[in-house]
């Protein structure tokens, strides 16, 4: 659409029906705000928790993650949970350095050894998702 073309009443007018549009989505809006806010009263009164847009009532957020402290960095962690000349899969390794004590609060913990693995000079990898500690 080539703007030289319309003249401005043209332009006016939608620039109007724009605006109420507007202010009619943003009542709707409201309206439907406070009837979900009276809904999520109700549902509290029965004992249950109401939804706010991720699963969770308005009030309550997640609380945020601490990251995990350890003493030693999860390469480290890898090369003494696990024996020279053994192979492993990022999530036996996985498994192995969480029982040997180390701590994370990652959501894809198994991801962040995978890339320990592959990034370590100590692991070499042998096979798809298969690595061995060399040295």
């Amino acid at each position: 659409m080539n703007l030289k073309n319309v003249d401005t009443h043209a332009l006016a007018a939608e620039l109007t029906r724009r605006q109420r549009t507007v202010r009619k989505l943003t009542a709707r809006r409201e309206r439907l705000a406070k009837e979900l806010a009276e809904l999520d009263a109700e549902l509290q009164a029965l004992g249950q928790a109401g939804q706010g847009r991720a699963g969770r009532a308005p009030a309550e957020r997640a609380a945020p993650r601490r990251r995990a402290r350890n003493e030693v960095s999860l390469a480290d962690a890898l090369a003494s949970a696990m024996e020279v000349r053994a192979i492993v899969s990022p999530s036996e390794a996985a498994t192995l350095v969480r029982k040997n004590g180390y701590k994370s609060t990652a959501r894809n913990f198994g991801m962040l050894v995978s890339n320990a693995l592959s990034k370590d000079q100590r692991f070499k990898r042998v096979a798809r998702g298969q690595y061995e500690r060399v040295a």
